[in-house]
């Protein structure tokens, strides 16, 4: 019986360094998938600000 509990919190601990190991992995998939998206909107807005920039600059010089 003594075995069987020994057995018992060896596996939990080998399970639980697994679990550990496998969600830290999971979280740095995760912060990379979250930055690529932050990057992605990052660069639609810029996109988006130096068109808006040209087209009021173009509307300036075409007042001049």
């Amino acid at each position: 019986m003594e075995n069987a509990r020994i057995l018992d919190e060896r596996l939990r601990k080998i399970i639980s360094e697994i679990s550990g190991r496998t969600g830290s992995e999971i979280k740095k998939d995760l912060l990379g998938d979250l930055g690529e998206c932050f990057q992605t909107a990052i660069e639609e807005h810029a996109r988006k600000e130096t068109n808006r920039l040209l087209e009021l600059l173009k509307k300036a010089i075409e007042k001049m």
